[in-house]
Parts: C-alpha cells; sequence; structure tokens
C-alpha cells in the first residue's frame, strides 16, 4: 500500500511540475510576443476606405519631414469618441515619423493655449515647426494635417493656372459633368495654389505659373495665344493639355506642330464597358512605368475619348512619349469623331484594333541660356502632356477608379514634385457598402447566376425531392 501511494504521488508531484511548466511557458511565449508587438507595431486595415492607415502619400510626407513638428489639438470632453478618433490618427502621424509629437487639450479646461493659438472650436488646432512657424489647422484630420505639413514644409510654392475662356473645364464649376471643383480642392489640399484665366496673356504666360492647364477647350484660340504658348513652352513651361473630340481646329494644328497626331476618331471599348453603359468610356490601365514610377496600379476610365499618338516625323528638338494605352479590346472607330447611331461594330477595311494611344508627353530639350543669364543656373526642360479626354477629371468621373491617380499624378509629373505621383485611396465614398465598378459581362453573370441560376436550381431541387418523397409513398 506504502508503495502504491508513494508512486501515486510520485506521479501527480510529476504532472504538477510538468503543468507548471507548460504555464511557465506559456505566459513567457505571451510575454515574448507583447514585447514584440510593442517593438515592431504593425497595422493592417482591410476596410474599403482604409479608414485606420495614413495613405501612402500622407506616410510619405511624414516620413520624410526634415525638422521636428509638433501638433495640439483641442477636444470636447463630453465627446470620448471624438477624442480616441483623434488620438489614433495623430499616433500614426507620430509612428511614421519620430519628428512629429502631439499632445491632446481639452478646450473647456485650456483656455490660455486657447486663446494663444486663436481657437476657439473643437477638434480644431495648430502645428508649431521646430523653427517657430505655426499653422492653424481648421480640423483635425488627415487631409488637413498633410495640407498644413506641405505649405509648411515646401520651399517653393506651386501655383496651377487654369485657363478657362475657352469653354474649358473650371475649377470653380461644381457641375457634376463639366465641373472640375472637385479636383481643385484634391490639389488645393495637396499645397497647391489655383489661379483661372480667362485668356493667355498678350504678355505671355504669368512667370509663377508652375503648370499652365487647358481642360477640353470647345472654342478657338485667340490671335496670339498660340505664339505665347509655344514661347511659353520653349522657356521651359509644363502645360497639360486635354483635347476632346469636339476640339476646335486651332488646337489640334497646334498640337501637329509639337509632333502630336489627334486622331478624327473615338475609341470603342465594348467588352469592358461598364454595365449599363455605352462602348464609348474605354478604359485605360497601361501606363508608361518610367513616367510614373510603376505608381499607377488601377486602369482609368475616360468618356468619349479620341486618339493621340506621334507623328511621323517630330520636329527637331522634341521628343514624343507614349503615355497611356486603352485596353486591347478597344478600337478606334474611325468617321470623323461622330458618335454612330445604334450598335457600333469593328470595320477591318477601316477601324483600328488596339491598345490604343490616348496619352503622350511631349520633351523640348532645354536651350542655351541667353545672353547675359546666368551660365550656372539648371535650364528647365518643357513638358506638355495631352491626353484625348478631359471628362475622366471631371466631378462625375474623378473618383472612378484610377482616374484621380492618374490626373493628380500627371500634374507631379510636371510640377516635378515626387509626393504628387503616387495613388490615392481615401477619397472613395465612406459608407457601408463598398463601391464596385462592373463590366457589361460581369453584370450578366451576376444576373445570370444570382436572379435567374440559383433560384432555378432551388426550384429544381425542390421538385425533385417532392417527386422522390412521391415515389417512396406510392402516391
Amino acid at each position: 500500500m506504502a508503495s502504491a501511494r508513494n508512486s501515486w504521488l510520485g506521479t501527480s508531484v510529476r504532472h504538477a511540475v510538468l503543468l507548471a511548466v507548460q504555464i511557465g511557458a506559456a505566459a513567457l511565449l505571451c510575454a515574448l510576443l507583447l514585447v514584440l508587438a510593442e517593438r515592431h507595431n504593425r497595422r493592417y486595415d482591410l476596410t474599403p476606405t482604409q479608414s485606420f492607415v495614413l495613405a501612402p502619400e500622407s506616410r510619405r510626407v511624414a516620413e520624410h519631414l526634415a525638422v521636428g513638428a509638433r501638433i495640439t489639438a483641442f477636444y470636447n470632453s463630453q465627446e470620448h469618441g471624438q477624442r480616441r478618433q483623434m488620438k489614433d490618427l495623430l499616433d500614426l502621424f507620430a509612428q511614421a515619423s519620430p519628428k512629429i509629437t502631439y499632445r491632446l487639450l481639452d478646450l473647456d479646461r485650456s483656455p490660455a493655449l486657447a486663446k494663444k493659438y486663436g481657437i476657439s472650436s473643437f477638434n480644431t488646432g495648430v502645428i508649431q515647426l521646430a523653427g517657430g512657424e505655426t499653422r492653424e489647422l481648421k480640423a483635425v484630420d488627415e487631409e488637413e494635417i498633410v495640407n498644413a505639413l506641405l505649405r509648411m514644409t515646401r520651399h517653393q510654392q506651386r501655383t496651377l493656372c487654369f485657363v478657362v475662356g475657352h469653354g474649358e473645364h473650371s475649377p470653380q464649376d461644381a457641375g457634376d459633368r463639366t465641373g472640375y471643383s472637385e479636383v481643385a480642392k484634391g490639389l488645393e489640399r495637396e499645397g497647391s495654389d489655383i489661379r483661372t484665366l480667362d485668356a493667355i496673356p498678350p504678355e505671355g504666360v504669368p512667370a509663377d505659373c508652375t503648370v499652365l492647364l487647358l481642360a477640353g477647350p470647345s472654342q478657338a484660340l485667340l490671335p496670339g495665344e498660340a505664339d505665347q504658348l509655344a514661347a511659353y513652352f520653349a522657356r521651359g513651361g509644363q502645360i497639360l493639355l486635354m483635347v476632346d473630340p469636339n476640339a476646335p481646329a486651332s488646337i489640334v494644328e497646334l498640337l501637329a506642330g509639337y509632333g502630336v497626331r489627334v486622331g478624327d476618331d473615338l475609341v470603342v471599348d465594348e467588352r469592358n464597358r461598364f454595365y449599363g453603359a455605352d462602348s464609348f468610356m474605354p478604359r485605360v490601365p497601361i501606363f508608361d512605368e518610367g513616367v510614373f514610377r510603376k505608381n499607377l496600379d488601377t486602369a482609368a476610365v475616360f468618356a468619349l475619348a479620341r486618339t493621340v499618338s506621334r507623328t511621323e516625323t517630330v520636329p527637331e528638338g522634341l521628343t514624343v512619349l507614349l503615355l497611356a494605352l486603352s485596353s486591347p479590346e478597344s478600337w478606334a472607330h474611325v468617321d470623323g469623331g461622330a458618335v454612330p447611331e445604334g450598335d457600333v461594330q469593328f470595320r477591318r477595311d477601316k477601324d483600328r484594333p488596339g491598345p490604343l494611344p490616348v496619352g503622350v508627353m511631349v520633351t523640348r530639350s532645354a536651350l542655351p541660356p541667353a545672353a547675359g543669364a546666368d551660365a550656372t543656373a539648371t535650364p528647365r526642360v518643357g513638358r506638355m502632356i495631352v491626353f484625348g479626354d478631359s471628362d475622366f477629371a471631371s466631378n462625375l468621373y474623378l473618383n472612378l477608379l484610377g482616374n484621380k491617380d492618374l490626373f493628380m499624378s500627371s500634374i507631379g509629373v510636371l510640377a516635378e514634385d515626387q509626393e504628387l505621383v503616387s495613388v490615392r485611396r481615401k477619397g472613395l465614398p465612406r459608407s457601408s457598402l463598398s463601391p464596385i465598378s462592373l463590366t457589361e459581362t460581369q453584370g450578366r453573370w451576376i444576373f445570370w447566376v444570382a436572379v435567374v441560376g440559383l433560384p432555378a436550381g432551388f426550384a429544381t431541387l425542390g421538385l425533385a425531392i417532392t417527386w422522390r418523397r412521391k415515389r417512396r409513398t406510392g402516391t
């Protein structure tokens, strides 16, 4: 009996020691994982709008910050959810750059600091650089903070001049199909100043215009404007010109002088058209990776576009590079740019198969410095980007697939600003449902599977079960 009891006690002790060792090892492993998670914190956001992580361009701005910056945000103590959201956002900026610090203050309990910074409302604040410069934040959100950092740290101001006197899209127009107000807001949030010009001044394009934009002119250029454009381009000017199928002959002739051929056609994309839309909204999935630095990974969608390509002979001193191509399934409907009635079919003897060029960039080699000019100054290289459609950046289509990325990245290329040549994924509508774009083929598949196939399958299965039961019972 004593031997059996000792054996039982020995077994119990061994089991207890083994359990204690296992618990200790598990606790040590958990502690190790906590330490690793604390020192190498990673956040993964699987939401459609990426609401819980910084956008790539925001992180890039924070990481490239050369001086220290402190964010002071004022919150309402009665709104705990708002304070938590502000803290989470500021934590993301502090994690992106060690040069960014922040402090959260209750507006009602910090009247002295609020008065010092001129703050009188909740969810606002200021950013202070190490040098003493201060800028007010009208709202403590990601876009406002990034905009303030860009404006405070960029040494050279970027001014975008929109010419609107020839029927172009205006940045002040809020209309869905005609306006460019949404893209203007996006450019201003990223540190650009927007200016409109009714016409190109007789004395030439203003010297402070970083980029000159002509978004879909529908009226002829005024006498002398073509010469002023040529002079601006020759001295290193940057131009973004979007030419629609109804563009006047003076625009087509102007581009021909720069080695750009504007096609007398319409781009058709029957296979990739959107569900319920016509065939004249081609997808543009192919971009020059060298120019856009492999940042454009989503196709853009043009609306009623024409081809834009290189002429057979290019004037001396100019180079023309293809920037964007339509999908391989598209083709050019060659018929004077007129929209055909009814269904459109590919004509082998007349139309041209895709992929088709719908965007080019013209580069003028730098001219030698003029007499008396600073010989050590780096001469500017003139660039002109031409697209065969201007509606893709309108308020109605800007947030469709990669349209915003293409437009903003084109501005970044012309302005030589790498921070603008990137992908923007956080401009999507914030709702309970994620936006989705379907082609005609995908829409038909969903209809036949979800509306016809599944109900028919369940009905067939029910009839088969009923028939089988009746057969077994003999009724």
